[in-house]
């Protein structure tokens, strides 16, 4: 394939990337959910007073619900509204963004990094273009998608050969930086940080040590200056971890029961309890029913009863890793390179499987990046080894493309009509009617949930001095989140049975805008 040729296809895939992440971008999703409505409203109070909802002076973290909000998403935010509309598909641009440049980053990575041949580094590219996570999140505010983009970028200039001295060293510090705004936008890179270490010894092996000191020792600097804030941040969201989630702790005794003597003390205690968790969420992570047929539980993340990659994507992916372990037992060819994804591929799952909810999508964005880096990889090994190359390639994207239209046919004409009723589709025009129907008349929304308050303030843009003035809350309970109460002329209430004979205009999930 000649130069121009591949630069062409290249720009074809990017395009074909910004193309499925913008089209229809305001009206799919239909709506915000409550975390991406939290840190468009706190950017829209930071734009214009310096604080968030709270009323704290340029915070670094946003208290929000009480779950405690990295900065980095929110600040970029405040940033663009000052000169771009202030409205969802604004909220929604960093995370585009970060999902083409994952595209673009996926292709160097698979040249650079994992020794690819341009044709196949490009397949790489195309599958981060194409595949159901990829696009999903980068349709979504989420933080963790502009993180991982980040992340991998400042893994690309860490590993990427360098001879040049006076550029190694300038490509080590651009990844520091580029890994600190990532610690900043959201927290599970934090957790990977020391595992990275290891694998950077390992991969430097031949190179003076002069080369490596100083990347190591800046790693465990920012590790130890965010630790605080890891800390802070368990302690906060301590109801999602194995390790204080009261049902997995109220299991235990029945676990030990199974063991007596001296096994009870080898087997039986909290280290073997919680490591069996550990490796029973690790291989959950990896089985088709999360991955491609249904995947996780939160309505969220995904389409429902899809997962998160294509099929073919997800098999190559299997083949790919028992390929590379072969590599690393039987062939010193490329030895280094499958010790390097695997490592990557173990390590990337730690911050999801110390979770309750695992296997969980959003904690585990770098595993899948790195299951389409072994598809990628055994896709090049078959076309290398395989004698009808063409008819493999044809076969190949005639199956991605098959897979592709189905889930887009799935994601651009059926999810709209049929979205998680956990978002409320219907909210921002039931809102934005009462509004302007009964603009000062007290109104009453049944929210279940207790966080409507921030779309609320998001979707009428209630200016922060009158949500300051008038915001009140419920809280904290028993996992310290906090719950709307009043803001301006609306109540919020969980359920009817908290109804009064004074609530004249109501709004419910059931029945929508009500005038009793």
């Amino acid at each position: 394939m000649t130069k121009k040729r591949l630069n062409f296809l290249f720009l074809l895939v990017i395009f074909l990337a910004i193309l499925l992440r913008v089209i229809k971008l305001a009206e799919i999703p239909s709506i915000l959910n409550r975390d991406e409505a939290a840190l468009a409203y706190n950017a829209y109070l930071i734009k214009n007073t310096g604080m968030d909802e709270w009323q704290v002076k340029h915070p670094l973290l946003f208290k929000s619900f009480g779950d405690y909000k990295l900065p980095g998403y929110p600040y970029i935010l405040a940033f663009l509204f000052n000169f771009l509309p202030i409205n969802d598909v604004v909220t929604k641009l960093p995370s585009v963004v970060a999902g083409v440049g994952l595209v673009i980053i996926a292709f160097y990575w698979g040249k650079n990094i994992l020794k690819l041949k341009q044709p196949s580094s490009l397949i790489f590219a195309l599958l981060l273009a194409v595949n159901p996570i990829f696009l999903f999140y980068s349709r979504i505010a989420f933080e963790a998608n502009v993180a991982l983009f980040l992340f991998v970028l400042a893994l690309y200039l860490l590993f990427k050969e360098e001879k040049l001295i006076k550029k190694r060293y300038l490509l080590d510090f651009l990844a520091l930086i580029l890994i600190i705004l990532a610690l900043l936008t959201y927290n599970t890179p934090l957790l990977l940080l020391p595992f990275l270490i290891p694998i950077i010894i390992y991969w430097r092996s031949k190179r003076s040590w002069k080369f490596t000191l100083p990347v190591i020792a800046g790693i465990i600097i920012v590790f130890l200056f965010f630790f605080q804030q890891l800390a802070s941040l368990m302690s906060q969201k301590s109801s999602i971890t194995i390790f204080t989630d009261p049902t997995i702790l109220q299991n235990y005794p029945s676990y030990r029961q199974h063991f007596s003597g001296i096994f009870a003390t080898l087997l039986g205690n909290q280290y073997v309890y919680f490591l069996l968790i550990i490796i029973k969420n690790f291989f959950n992570s990896f089985s088709p029913a999360f991955v491609v047929y249904r995947g996780g539980s939160h309505p969220w993340h995904s389409l429902f009863n899809w997962g998160h990659l294509f099929y073919s994507s997800y098999f190559l992916a299997v083949a790919g890793i028992f390929y590379s372990i072969y590599y690393v037992i039987k062939n010193k060819n490329l030895k280094k390179r499958s010790v390097f994804l695997l490592y990557l591929l173990i390590i990337s799952l730690a911050p999801a499987v110390v979770t309750v909810d695992a296997p969980h999508a959003t904690r585990s964005l770098f595993f899948f990046f790195l299951l389409l880096g072994f598809t990628s990889l055994i896709f090049e090994e078959i076309y290398d080894k395989i004698k009808f190359k063409k008819l493999f390639l044809v076969i190949f994207l005639l199956i991605l493309s098959v897979e592709a239209s189905y889930y887009y046919h799935q994601y651009f004409f059926a999810y709209p009509k049929h979205q998680p009723q956990s978002l409320w589709p219907e909210y921002k025009d039931l809102i934005t009617s009462a509004e302007n129907q009964f603009p000062e008349q007290k109104i009453t929304v049944i929210d279940p949930d207790g966080y409507q308050y921030i779309l609320t303030a998001w979707y009428l843009k209630i200016p922060a001095r009158e949500f300051f003035a008038t915001m009140k809350y419920q809280g904290p309970d028993l996992i310290n989140f906090y719950y709307g109460e009043q803001l301006t002329h609306y109540r919020f209430v969980r359920n009817r049975a908290d109804l009064s004979e004074q609530n004249k205009i109501i709004i419910s999930q059931e029945k929508g805008l009500e005038e009793l």
